[in-house]
């Protein structure tokens, strides 16, 4: 994949700006916010390893943690978790977009995404196809897909917590978000019809 022109990188970084509380969609919003709430507290006895490939961090990694790794140039506002989230300019894949690390009102870490924006919707999905397919031959085929005119994507859902790729694209907005969540706040694989 050849990285994004400077023109592109900087209408990007535009849309990311735009973009880096939520992607503003109603069926995209409504889909990660089931996803990032519709589980309620679950004991967790046994750590769990983060297996992220754009970041070198844990789910023990404190906002301390993610400083260091990452520097003091953050931008931060309200986690979903009730925390706070912390955002950096990261490259992945050969692309700028943007890392969030999202804690909870405890300060633990509950969720790590990225976020990239587009020029054109077949970048997105170049990058959308590279992405599920790294992810499917490491965890297998994904057990949800939700394959919407303007977003689609899809969710592993795993006992090291899900990993939900998402799209938004709009005539104004392209955007693909990649996002790891803790056991603590992932979903139970839905109940397979009879």
């Amino acid at each position: 994949m050849q990285p994004l022109s400077d023109s592109a990188n900087l209408k990007g970084e535009n849309i990311m700006k735009q973009l880096v509380h939520y992607i503003p969609l109603p069926g995209l919003f409504l889909l990660l916010t089931l996803i990032f709430t519709a589980c309620g507290s679950k004991e967790q006895t046994d750590t769990v390893s983060l297996d992220c490939p754009f970041t070198e961090m844990s789910w023990e990694s404190t906002v301390d943690d993610v400083i260091a790794l990452e520097g003091d140039d953050h931008t931060t506002y309200d986690s979903v978790y009730g925390g706070t989230c912390y955002t950096y300019p990261k490259e992945h894949e050969g692309l700028t977009g943007t890392v969030k690390y999202m804690f909870d009102d405890k300060n633990r870490l509950m969720c790590v995404a990225w976020a990239c924006g587009f020029d054109n919707t077949e970048e997105l999905q170049n990058l959308y196809d590279s992405i599920s397919a790294d992810v499917n031959g490491r965890f297998g085929e994904s057990s949800y897909n939700a394959d919407n005119p303007g977003n689609f994507g899809n969710v592993w859902y795993l006992d090291s917590g899900d990993i939900v790729l998402s799209t938004m694209i709009t005539s104004e907005n392209k955007a693909l978000q990649y996002a790891y969540l803790h056991p603590l706040v992932s979903n139970k694989e839905p109940k397979q019809e009879n």
